[in-house]
């Protein structure tokens, strides 16, 4: 096989598991806005919602500090790997603060997470699709926080 087709299914396979990384979400924050009570639900509601938005939220920082630690990487700078951990900070305090808060703090966080990997894509530093998979996956997890927010 080529480089091009390993890359080409690289991609797919990507895409194919952020989709399913925002199933949770998507599910979550119709349950919370169609089922009364969800909020509560031992198995889903509020605490699944804010723990999975953690988890994934510090997952996208390991993203950004795998990617300046590549050998293929432009040189590692120390803000790069700071910022690269802020995500894993952001979702941790969000577990620790109450609603409306909780929320907020994660839609700021996959917002900014977002706009700094759709910029780095577009300067190069990261390829051009994995931009594009952020501002969709992004936008439909920012959409789940706020129709949290407003159940």
């Amino acid at each position: 096989m080529t480089q091009d087709v390993h890359q080409t299914r690289a991609i797919a396979t990507a895409w194919f598991l952020a989709g399913l990384g925002a199933v949770p979400f998507v599910a979550m924050a119709l349950g919370q806005a169609i089922v009364p009570g969800f909020a509560n639900a031992h198995l889903g509601g509020d605490q699944a919602f804010l723990g999975y938005g953690a988890v994934i939220l510090s997952f996208m920082g390991g993203v950004r500090w795998g990617a300046a630690l590549a050998p293929s990487s432009a040189p590692t700078s120390a803000e790069t790997m700071i910022l690269s951990v802020a995500p894993s900070l952001a979702g941790w305090l969000a577990l620790l603060i109450d609603r409306p808060w909780s929320l907020l703090l994660l839609l700021v966080g996959f917002i900014l997470q977002g706009a700094w990997d759709v910029a780095s894509a577009r300067n190069g530093s990261l390829p051009s699709w994995f931009g594009k998979l952020r501002m969709v996956i992004s936008a439909i997890v920012a959409a789940s926080i706020l129709i949290v927010l407003a159940a």
